[in-house]
C-alpha cells in the first residue's frame, strides 16, 4: 500500500496522552493523513472509543491513574480489532514486551520518537487493521456461502428425497397398473385361446352355427383386450404428461347427434333409447373432436351398460355464461354415495354391475376426467340409488 493510499481520511486514529503538548504534536503529525481524535488521559479515551469507530489507538504508557497497557487490557474484549500502539520509555520496556507477547499491543514506540519511524508504525497498524477486517469479512462471506450452500444442499436433498418417494410411488402405481392389466387381459385371451383350440382340434366335427358362436366369443374377447390396451396406453400417456390435444372449431350440437347415432345400435340391443334435449340450434366451440368423442362414447357406453332394458338415456345440452354444459342422464341403478370419490380413479370399480354382463376396463372414467380437464373443463357426477346417475362435463365457450 503506497503513502498516497493514506492521504484520504478514511481511517480513525485515537491519540491518548496526559501531556497536552505531546498530544498536540502528535495530532499535527497525523491530521493530514487520518481522522485524528485526541484524549487527555484514559477516561476521555474511553468516551471517544464509545462514540467513534477507532481503528488504531496510540497511547502513552505512563499516565495518572492507569497505564497505557492497563487501558488496552480494558478495551481488548470490547474492541478486539483496534490496533494498539504504545509510547514508552526504557523504564517500562519489560512490561511493554510482556504486553506484546500477550497480544495486548501491536507495536511500541520509544520516547523520544522518530517521526518517520512513527509514521511507518502507524501506517503498518492501519494496514494490519485492513488485513484483519478484510479477513473477517472474507471469513464471514465464506461462512455465509457455506451456510447458503448447506441450505441449498439440504433443500436439494429434501427435494431429491421427495422425488425419490414420488418415483417410488409412481413405480408402485405403474407395477399395480401393469399387474391389473395383465390380470384383466389373462381372462379374455384365455377365452380366445380355448375357443380357438377347440376350432383347431375339432374343426370338421363342429357345426357351422357353433363355429360362428366360437368366433363371436373370440372376437368379443379380442375386442375387450384391444380396448383395455388402448385405455392403458391412453392413461399411460396422460400420466406421463405426453397428452396433446388437436383443437379446432367445431359445431357441437351436430357433433353430439353424430355420436348418438354411433351408439344407438348398442342401445337398441337392450331396447334402450337415446334422446337429445337442447334449446340450442348450433354452438361453435373449440375442442379436440377425437378426444371429446371418446368422452361421449365412454359416458354413453356406461349409461347403456349399467341401465336396465327399456329405459331412456338423455343427453341434455345447455349454455351458461362462459361454458357449455353436457349432461348424460340415465335411469340406471345409481351409485352409492360412499363410492363416488373413487369413481374417477384408474382401475376402481363400484358395486354397480353391468346389466347384460358387459365388461369394463376400469380406466374409462379416469381417462374421461383427464380429457375434460385438458379442455379446461370440469367433470362431475350426481346419482340417486335406484333412480339413475347423471354425468356432467363442461367445456369453456372460449379457450
Amino acid at each position: 500500500m503506497s503513502n498516497d493510499d493514506f492521504m484520504v481520511k478514511n481511517y480513525n486514529l485515537l491519540i491518548i496522552d496526559d501531556e497536552v503538548e505531546i498530544t498536540k504534536a502528535l495530532v499535527r503529525q497525523f491530521r493530514r493523513k487520518y481522522n485524528v481524535f485526541s484524549a487527555i488521559g484514559p477516561s476521555e479515551g474511553f468516551n471517544i472509543m464509545e462514540k467513534e469507530n477507532i481503528q488504531v489507538v496510540l497511547s502513552d504508557q505512563r499516565m495518572p491513574g492507569m497505564t497505557g497497557i492497563d487501558f488496552f487490557k480494558k478495551i481488548k474484549d470490547k474492541y478486539p480489532d483496534a490496533l494498539k500502539l504504545i509510547l514508552t520509555g526504557y523504564t517500562d520496556f519489560e512490561a511493554v514486551i510482556g504486553a506484546i507477547n500477550e497480544g495486548q499491543i501491536f507495536r511500541y514506540v520509544k520516547k523520544p520518537w522518530d517521526q518517520d519511524e512513527l509514521d511507518a508504525i502507524v501506517k503498518e497498524a492501519f494496514e494490519k487493521y485492513e488485513l484483519i477486517t478484510n479477513n473477517r469479512r472474507l471469513m464471514q462471506k465464506l461462512q455465509d456461502a457455506n451456510q447458503s450452500l448447506e441450505e441449498k444442499v439440504k433443500i436439494r436433498t429434501l427435494e431429491l428425497v421427495k422425488l425419490n418417494e414420488q418415483l417410488s410411488e409412481l413405480n408402485k402405481e405403474k407395477n399395480r397398473y401393469i399387474g391389473m392389466v395383465a390380470h384383466d387381459l389373462r381372462n379374455p385371451i384365455g377365452v380366445a385361446e380355448s375357443f380357438s383350440d377347440i376350432l383347431i382340434e375339432d374343426y370338421e366335427d363342429i357345426p357351422k352355427e357353433r363355429k360362428l358362436e366360437f368366433l363371436h366369443h373370440i372376437n368379443k374377447s379380442c375386442k375387450f383386450s384391444l380396448d383395455l390396451i388402448h385405455d392403458f396406453l391412453d392413461i399411460s400417456k396422460i400420466e406421463s404428461g405426453i397428452f396433446d390435444l388437436n383443437v379446432s372449431e367445431q359445431e357441437y350440437i351436430s357433433f353430439i347427434r353424430t355420436n348418438i347415432i354411433q351408439n344407438e345400435l348398442l342401445a337398441k340391443n337392450k331396447s334402450q333409447i337415446i334422446l337429445i334435449n337442447t334449446s340450442q340450434n348450433a354452438i361453435w366451440i373449440n375442442f379436440d373432436p377425437n378426444k371429446i368423442q371418446q368422452v361421449i362414447n365412454n359416458l354413453l357406453g356406461n349409461a347403456i351398460k349399467y341401465s336396465q332394458p327399456n329405459t331412456r338415456i338423455i343427453i341434455d345440452i345447455s349454455v351458461a355464461e362462459d361454458e357449455i354444459i353436457t349432461r348424460i342422464i340415465d335411469e340406471g341403478q345409481g351409485i352409492p354415495e360412499h363410492e363416488h370419490s373413487k369413481l374417477f380413479r384408474p382401475f376402481q370399480t363400484t358395486s354397480a354391475k353391468p346389466t347384460a354382463n358387459e365388461k369394463s376396463t376400469g380406466l374409462g372414467l379416469a381417462i374421461v376426467k383427464k380429457i375434460v380437464e385438458a379442455h379446461h373443463g370440469v367433470l362431475r357426477m350426481e346419482s340417486i340409488m335406484g333412480k339413475g346417475s347423471t354425468f356432467i362435463f363442461t367445456i369453456p365457450l372460449k379457450n
